[in-house]
């Protein structure tokens, strides 16, 4: 269904850096990787993308002009532009092309001048914030933009039904003994393969999955179990818990969301090795 789609994807000023211009904000990945990326989920999703990057707002314009009729959506990251030009913010508006604004860093959360995105109010929808992964998810948002139905694949009982998906939370937490890596990576994989299983998830349904350890873990480790895994597509997220009275020690806590058509009471939330869930109405 998507073979005939394309996405637009267009880097604006001093993204040709990226790698070397700032890495505690933007991270260490390089513009070429970061493609490299994109093009790997483009090729998951069944769809065709062109990547450009610009440091000129009028290149930038002609491209978004160019789109029209050719394109089937835009990611656009206009870097600084994001906040002043009102020439690309009507180059989007000009256009029927749905435009998703992405931002490797959270620009909520910088100075004040870059608060402001002029072109968020023309765009259909703005990612910030996520790294990497907010490219990819603008790609899936843009491919199923229009999509009121979810249809599991490679199913004969499913073959020509539509199912209505909805995004569930599975929870899940295991305790470990240390803060050994290799306890870690495994206690991890321990309860992502049991959350998996208990409640029959395909790798392809995980829309993220959040991490959150408390402070006497390494935060780092849970990830890379499932990387090790094999989720390389599967946005993943680690947190740090703040440290409150009576919580237990070395716990790691998982947060997956899943596009399923499964009721809230038919999800199996896990719990390994004494970890206990913290809220009474999720308690089977």
């Amino acid at each position: 269904m998507n073979k005939n789609k394309k996405l637009l994807v267009l880097h604006g000023p001093n993204l040709n850096l990226l790698g070397k211009r700032e890495p505690q904000i933007y991270g260490k990945l390089t513009l070429e990787e970061l493609n490299n990326l994109i093009y790997r989920e483009a090729e998951r999703l069944g769809v065709s993308v062109d990547c450009h990057q610009s440091n000129h707002e009028g290149s930038l314009i002609d491209l978004i002009h160019g789109a029209e009729s050719k394109y089937d959506g835009i990611v656009f990251n206009p870097g600084a532009f994001t906040h002043y030009s009102i020439a690309l913010r009507d180059a989007v508006a000009g256009v029927t092309v749905p435009t998703i604004e992405v931002h490797l860093s959270n620009i909520s959360s910088r100075e004040d001048f870059r608060h402001r995105s002029v072109i968020a109010p023309v765009a259909w929808g703005q990612i910030s914030g996520l790294g990497p992964q907010g490219y990819l998810l603008a790609m899936r948002a843009l491919v199923d933009r229009g999509k009121e139905v979810f249809s599991p694949e490679g199913s004969e009982e499913t073959a020509g039904k539509q199912l209505i998906s909805k995004t569930r939370a599975v929870r899940g937490a295991i305790d470990v003994s240390s803060n050994g890596e290799n306890e870690i990576l495994e206690a991890t994989e321990e309860l992502l393969q049991e959350m998996v299983t208990r409640n029959s998830i395909n790798k392809s349904d995980i829309a993220a999955v959040i991490f959150s350890v408390t402070s006497d873990l390494n935060a780092v480790f849970p990830a890379k179990a499932a990387r090790r895994m094999g989720w390389r597509d599967v946005p993943l997220f680690d947190v740090v818990e703040i440290d409150v009275p009576g919580a237990l020690p070395r716990c790691i806590r998982v947060l997956m969301l899943i596009n399923t058509n499964k009721g809230i009471h038919e999800i199996k939330h896990v719990y390994l090795k004494g970890a206990a869930v913290l809220r009474k109405d999720l308690r089977q």
